[in-house]
């Protein structure tokens, strides 16, 4: 099944926890995101940063996503990974395998987004579901 979305970032709270006299620096920034389109909800998410320079990085992260996917109801978790040149986020994700809740039991999936200076973000997910009774 194909998903498309959109997100908003609702909040970002980003921080530096190291940085050397040379070579990058690295932050963490909780950030907080609502969807809305065949996925609908809200997503907390850590990413782990590190900036290359000061305009180009790289990130990992987790994120829980509450709502609803394809009308079903639940939550997920998805790992990101990813890149910013400067100018834009791109970043793939995958469905960590057994953490889909309620509905959402026994999902799957990857997907991601490219994302510039915008208000909202489009986002794509290909998911199926392992169990034939989810």
């Amino acid at each position: 099944m194909h998903a498309k979305a959109t997100f908003k970032v609702v909040s970002w709270d980003e921080d530096q926890f190291d940085q050397q006299d040379s070579g990058p620096k690295l932050t963490r920034a909780h950030v907080r995101k609502s969807f809305s389109g065949d996925l609908t909800g809200t997503g907390n998410l850590l990413y782990l940063m590190t900036y290359a320079s000061d305009t180009e990085g790289t990130f990992v992260g987790i994120e829980r996503i509450v709502g609803s996917l394809g009308g079903r109801s639940g939550s997920f978790v998805l790992q990101h990974s990813g890149t910013y040149d400067g100018e834009k986020a791109t970043a793939e994700w995958e469905v960590l395998q057994g953490s889909g809740t309620d509905e959402l039991e026994g999902l799957t999936g990857s997907g991601g987004f490219s994302s510039g200076q915008a208000e909202e973000y489009e986002m794509t997910l290909e998911y199926q579901f392992e169990s034939a009774s989810a």
